[in-house]
């Protein structure tokens, strides 16, 4: 007798035809399952983007001096209209000290390894807060001999050029892309603070005078420091409108 197991009877087309039709069903059944379970994980399953919660707020050192930065403002704000010979060389000593802070944190914070996000969104927030408030200040008394118009119309082009830019961030931020990269900071922007911070300084400083100087009213060394002031808020305002036009140019490409 042979030992070869004996072979299996082939089945007719229509068993087969009928165990496909079983197993289709069987399949159609299982799908839904499948997919709601792969669904479910992935809507468990946090986006690899997300930003994590940290718990906690740390404020390391150049944190410390960008706050410094924003309770300036106030501070300045109130000694301003205040009376006496100290009020304008205090002005004027402060939002220099400003200034240096607004050097020494960035330095420290790339120097030591201490950038974080709070003050990566803080730091813009006090330069704008400062610069925007003596600017205003300054409106409401300008100094001595200058008529209110050579303050006010550069000021105004600068306020509304900082206006513009956090726009344009935030609008290229959402964007993402080649547009995010299209607003990184050009030079010109860079002679724009520094222009912009010498020429404030100088008009607090000059608002009633420049006796505190050592320069008597009304020589010609006084004006010539408070022309150059007056000069250096124009050329501010006009590498304002500059640096925007560039910015400008580099997104309006990538918009509707």
């Amino acid at each position: 007798a042979s030992l070869a197991p004996p072979r299996a009877a082939s089945a007719s087309p229509a068993s087969r035809a009928s165990i496909d039709r079983s197993l289709a069903r069987r399949a159609s059944r299982a799908r839904p399952v499948v997919v709601a379970a792969a669904a479910a994980g992935e809507a468990d399953a946090p986006p690899e983007t997300a930003v994590k919660r940290s718990g906690s707020l740390k404020i390391n050192l150049p944190t410390w001096l960008t706050l410094v930065r924003v309770a300036a403002v106030p501070v300045v704000t109130a000694i301003f209209y205040a009376r006496g010979a100290w009020v304008c060389p205090t002005c004027c000593v402060i939002f220099v000290a400003a200034a240096v802070t607004d050097w020494a944190d960035g330095y420290l914070a790339r120097k030591l390894n201490l950038v974080s996000s709070f003050g990566a969104f803080l730091d813009p927030v006090a330069d704008k807060l400062m610069v925007a408030a003596a600017l205003v200040l300054l409106c409401t008394i300008p100094p001595a001999g200058v008529p209110a118009w050579q303050v006010a119309a550069p000021a105004t082009i600068i306020i509304g050029r900082e206006i513009t830019m956090s726009a344009i961030r935030e609008w290229a931020a959402a964007a993402g892309g080649e547009a995010h990269g299209a607003v990184a900071v050009n030079s010109y922007g860079k002679w724009k603070t520094a222009t912009q911070l010498v020429a404030i300084s100088v008009l607090l400083g000059v608002r009633d005078g420049t006796a505190w100087m050592g320069l008597a009213d009304g020589s010609a060394a006084a004006s010539a420091v408070v022309t150059g002031g007056v000069w250096c808020l124009f050329a501010s305002a006009a590498l304002a409108l500059l640096s925007l036009w560039i910015y400008m140019a580099g997104v309006i490409g990538y918009m509707d």
